[in-house]
């Protein structure tokens, strides 16, 4: 199976009441595959499917190129019409200007729903840059629908368009929650790192002005959620990425060792930082 047939099957899926959170299938799909584990890849769309059910379908969209949009964010009785809307938008602006003008945006909801919504958004994005398929761009209006209805203010910022490199700045804020991470790994922290390497993931596809108002945005969230700590020592000991910790998560099922294995190996390309290395070996109980 390839990850377009994984993502026909597992972008439509959501949790069954009440439960009803965050389906991280299509996020885990396309972390193995760009982790070269597309062999894994039918095993884990068949064990979607036994947990999950489908989600309520696209409905054709009312709105026009310039709906009262602010009024619609965070209310998830209109996924629907959301799925619908960058569906159509889609089609007819191309993946990548609505990507450029949708991510700013949302932004200012960087932190809702733990992340999920930057976190998805970018797994699609980068999805396209690749391929771009059909499969793929349902998926990346499903990931920014969904964004749009979990959207809830976080931290203010003043959006200047200022400040120094954006990529390098959420660089800086990965290994920051990478640091924290290993020192208390917990569910949390996880997320500030894969929601600040998905911020990285992004920036390439805005303008200057937006990517550095992202970055500020983050270190925002990220002031909320760390507080004033300094940021903890790396481990004393030197580290080289080996991929134990991706067969590990391969095999667990479990999406959020899929996603952070990923986003820690290139964090480490990225930085050198050796705490993603423990990071990686931490959250597939290699360590």
């Amino acid at each position: 199976m390839d990850l377009d047939g994984a993502l026909a099957r597992v972008s439509k899926l959501e949790y069954p009441p009440p439960r009803g959170f965050v389906s991280h299938a299509p996020m885990a799909c396309e972390a193995l595959d760009v982790l070269g584990r597309s062999a894994d890849l039918e095993a884990w769309v068949d064990n979607s499917e036994a947990h999950l059910q489908l989600e309520r379908p696209p409905a054709p969209s009312q709105w026009g190129p310039g709906f009262a949009w602010e009024e619609e964010l965070g209310r998830s009785e209109v996924l629907p019409q959301w799925m619908g809307y960058f569906s159509e938008a889609l089609e007819r602006e191309g993946w990548e200007d609505t990507v450029t003008m949708w991510v700013p945006r949302l932004m200012p909801g960087l932190s809702a729903a733990l992340f999920h919504g930057v976190i998805r958004t970018s797994h699609a994005v980068r999805a396209l840059t690749r391929d771009e398929t059909p499969a793929r761009r349902d998926e990346l209006a499903r990931a920014l629908a969904h964004w749009a209805i979990w959207f809830r203010p976080g931290e203010a910022v003043e959006r200047t368009g200022e400040g120094d490199d954006p990529r390098r700045g959420a660089l800086v804020a990965a290994s920051h929650g990478v640091g924290h991470f290993v020192i208390e790994p917990n569910i949390v922290n996880l997320h500030g790192v894969t929601g600040a390497m998905a911020v990285h993931l992004l920036s390439a596809h805005l303008s200057e002005d937006d990517a550095s108002d992202a970055a500020e945005q983050l270190r925002a969230e990220h002031r909320a959620l760390y507080g004033e700590r300094a940021r903890p020592a790396p481990p004393a000991e030197d580290a080289s990425w080996d991929d134990g910790p991706v067969a590990v998560a391969a095999g667990s099922f479990d999406p959020h060792q899929v996603k952070m294995v990923e986003v820690c190996r290139r964090g480490f390309i990225s930085t050198g930082d050796p705490r993603f290395v423990h990071a990686a070996r931490l959250v597939t109980h290699l360590t």
